[in-house]
């Protein structure tokens, strides 16, 4: 195929910011459910507190900022992408273009997405602590190019393998077996993320108090209750990081104006580790439609050009004046 690099880097610009967008419609579809979730979370533990700073950026801000970003990556992706085709071209066995993109893209999805995303998950705003964000990323893009490293290593052993005349489950065997022991030394030898995943509480800074209207029913239940149970919820008013000692407390009326910490579980209307795995779950499928949708169109672009290169030149018009070899006899 006779096309420049030039000519494969603005093709794979074109779809690459096709596949950021397919991306940005899924994380406004389906993604920002789990991120709303999330939010839910945070605002539930801060119930009964001080309102804290408005954030710097409006929700919707941040909504339409990331699916921009998500655009613009897929663009930047798309050249990497088109750049990767332009070097490999002649060295990836394929019936056509598309099957040549598709295979980069797999290989880009395994050592860029997979690997690396497994062993550090991505996680919605507001879970985790963002003072480790610095050495997540710092683990992430090394472990990355460690598996770019095992996904070019895998592919040099398969041809190797080819040219040595080894083919179907032998040669698969030894490169996907070669491959797996890999990644999974890589898994060990790469530290656990230091980021801990604990579901957000409020129970030790108790963000409501028992109300003075509350009815005196209501009250001696919750003081049943709370003793049938051993509840903790209730709290000492002179050291709310301590449970209300019930031995003190004759009857119901007495716990007016009592601090209770209400567990975040107990305001949300969902599992904190639901949300963080459908999140991570929904971000592996969004790069996932991503890389799919670019390489598709790249793969269509390419066909095209080479379907125009290969289409027969026109032929040349004839000369005006030009007559037919077979002529008509002068009139003696």
């Amino acid at each position: 195929m006779n096309l420049t690099l030039k000519g494969f880097v603005l093709r794979g610009l074109a779809a690459g910011a096709a596949g950021g967008l397919a991306a940005a419609l899924f994380i406004r579809i389906v993604t920002e459910t789990q991120i709303g979730f999330a939010l839910q979370f945070e605002d539930a533990t801060g119930i009964g507190g001080p309102p804290g700073e408005p954030a710097e950026f409006s929700r919707t801000t941040q909504f339409f900022g990331g699916m921009f970003a998500a655009v613009l990556y897929g663009a930047v992706l798309g050249v990497v992408l088109a750049v990767a085709v332009a070097a490999l071209h002649h060295r990836i066995p394929a019936r056509d273009e598309f099957g040549r993109v598709a295979k980069v893209a797999v290989a880009v999805f395994v050592a860029v997405v997979l690997i690396p995303g497994l062993k550090y998950p991505p996680n919605p705003p507001t879970v985790g602590d963002p003072d480790t964000i610095g050495e997540r990323t710092r683990l992430f893009l090394s472990l990355m190019g460690a598996s770019i490293v095992f996904v070019f290593a895998a592919w040099f052993l398969w041809e190797y393998l080819t040219q040595r005349g080894w083919d179907g489950a032998p040669r698969f065997m030894a490169v996907a077996g070669g491959f797996g022991v890999v990644v999974t030394l890589a898994f060990v030898a790469w530290p656990a993320s230091p980021d801990a995943i604990n579901p957000p509480d409020n129970e030790a800074a108790p963000a409501l108090q028992v109300a003075e209207g509350a009815p005196g029913e209501v009250l001696d239940e919750m003081l049943a209750t709370a003793r049938a149970t051993d509840d903790e919820a209730l709290r000492d008013p002179d050291d709310p990081s301590r449970p209300l000692d019930l031995d003190d407390v004759d009857e119901g009326s007495d716990l007016v104006g009592v601090p209770v910490a209400v567990n975040t579980s107990k305001l949300v209307p969902h599992a904190y580790t639901t949300a963080v795995w459908h999140f991570r779950v929904e971000s592996f499928a969004g790069l996932a439609l991503m890389l799919t949708v670019m390489a598709a169109v790249l793969g269509l672009l390419l066909d095209r050009q080479r379907v125009q290169a290969m289409a027969p030149a026109p032929a040349p018009a004839a000369a005006p004046g030009a007559g037919s070899a077979v002529g008509t006899a002068p009139t003696p």
